[in-house]
């Protein structure tokens, strides 16, 4: 009986081992697909009365391109977002577009392209509420890593 089980193991093991042959997926698939995948990126977040949105490009290790950052008022309180994008270079430095102030409700803003010759290690999106021209509160913030850093 316990040999029994143990052929019984190890066809269950064998079976298990049985996988989809290799030429039936193209090996550039598994290459390609995911730095292509990688390259664009369209990421946001919303909080209390604001939200924010960024799309752009990984061009390389020191450059995004085809930037649009968006933002939004989500509620009648007298206030207004702003929205901007920070990054962060591979030696810890800290830098960031200015903020960008939604007046009417909703705004887009496009740039060319963020270069920092010390590359881009991690990239994200920052809405804060004004209340006038003072910070009143900040709403959220998501981000990325660079996936070519």
């Amino acid at each position: 009986m316990r040999t029994r089980g143990m052929k019984l193991a190890a066809a269950a093991l064998a079976a298990a081992a049985v996988t989809v042959p290799a030429t039936a997926v193209p090996a550039t698939a598994t290459t390609t697909a995911p730095a292509a995948a990688a390259a664009s990126v369209k990421l946001s977040c919303s909080g209390n009365g604001g939200k924010g949105s960024a799309a752009w490009n990984w061009k390389n290790r020191n450059e995004i391109r085809s930037i649009t950052l968006r933002g939004k008022d989500t509620k009648a309180d007298g206030r207004h977002p702003a929205v901007r994008i920070v990054w962060t270079d591979k030696k810890g430095h800290t830098s960031a577009t200015p903020w960008r102030h939604v007046r009417n409700g909703e705004s887009r803003w496009t740039t060319p392209s963020i270069y920092d010759r010390d590359g881009i290690q991690y990239l994200e999106i920052g809405v804060r509420k004004y209340r006038g021209s003072s910070v009143d509160r900040g709403v959220c913030e998501a981000g990325r890593p660079n996936p070519r850093a």
